[in-house]
């Protein structure tokens, strides 16, 4: 049986995660502040989170040149939510660039290149809102440091593949002089794959690439206020700066390898993140308990509905997104 060892380092974050906190949080004060929380508090937070998913399905379309509607957009993005809720390897990305390539002109790697552009745009979307509060936050420490450097890689990245995308022909011949040893018919089917994902990023800059930018600090505001309303559950008092650095916190625990859903990861970022404000570790774990299981349950419900009108089962986008991933290696 072949091990995915993908698969099992994101396990065992999660799981040593889960440890520690457990190690360091009393249960029966957790149950306290679950008990008295003012559960009000998740309509308006449920209300903020879904503005941010409009804005994400909004953006992934202009990245797209608006070469599908914007229903779809918000509907096939909720399905990739879901499958990276239940299934590991963020395969739900994969499965996004399997959808929107079908009953469109929009190809399979095309597709995939404005999720990857996606991803850069929110690590460095959060950092950017992280930096602005990082002068009102009592001491940054780790957290903040992880931020910036994803930041530096997010930015990196971004860079690298304008640039590469820009001077396509010159990456391809690099590409094939370092691809050399590979069996050709590998080799070539790699660096196929390799242009289109070229072509996929070079057609995403310019105005698309402005159009992204100004809705993934949509989309984090939507997701920022989410995080923001819903700390008065357990903190009356809580603070927009806490708001802002919690909502960063939780994004960069969601960016390290886990389990499904970020299971561990996610309350160990809601941990951190509000200890810099004093807030015990028993509150901010059932704050991070409460929000996660509001998201859990948007996004299986908003899925669902996505996979419905898709006209897709949990098991056929699975193999799909495999076979996605698989022909992106050029096998």
């Amino acid at each position: 049986m072949k091990i995915n060892w993908r698969v099992l380092i994101g396990v065992a974050f999660s799981a040593l995660s889960l440890l520690l906190i457990l190690y360091t949080v009393d249960l029966s004060k957790v149950g306290v502040e679950l008990a008295k929380a003012n559960y009000w508090w998740i309509i308006p937070g449920a209300a903020a989170n879904l503005f941010g998913l409009w804005a994400k399905g909004v953006r992934w379309r202009a990245l797209l040149d608006n070469r599908i509607s914007t229903s779809r957009s918000f509907w096939i993005s909720n399905v990739g939510n879901l499958l990276n809720n239940v299934l590991p390897l963020r395969i739900g990305e994969l499965s996004r660039a399997y959808l929107v390539s079908r009953n469109s002109t929009v190809t399979t790697m095309q597709g995939l290149s404005t999720v990857l552009i996606e991803r850069l745009l929110d690590v460095l979307t959060v950092f950017g809102m992280t930096v602005l509060v990082i002068p009102f936050v009592p001491s940054g420490g780790p957290i903040v440091q992880a931020g910036i450097g994803l930041a530096v890689i997010a930015f990196t990245g971004v860079v690298g593949l304008f640039i590469a995308a820009t001077l396509r022909s010159q990456a391809l011949a690099a590409a094939r002089f370092v691809f050399r040893p590979l069996p050709e018919r590998f080799r070539e089917a790699l660096l196929k794959q390799g242009d289109e994902f070229l072509l996929g990023v070079r057609a995403a800059g310019g105005r698309r690439l402005a159009a992204g930018i100004f809705w993934s600090l949509v989309t984090w505001l939507g997701w920022g206020g989410a995080a923001y309303l819903m700390l008065f559950a357990f903190i009356p008092e809580a603070s927009l700066v806490m708001g802002v650095f919690v909502n960063g916190a939780l994004a960069i625990g969601l960016s390290i390898p886990s389990a499904p859903s970020g299971a561990g990861l996610y309350e160990a970022g809601a941990v951190l993140g509000l200890s810099v404000f004093g807030v015990s570790s028993e509150t901010a774990l059932a704050y991070a308990i409460v929000a996660h299981i509001q998201s859990f349950v948007m996004t299986g419900i908003l899925g669902t509905i996505g996979m419905d009108r898709e006209g897709e089962s949990l098991s056929h986008l699975s193999a799909a997104a495999q076979n996605v991933m698989a022909s992106a290696r050029g096998k």
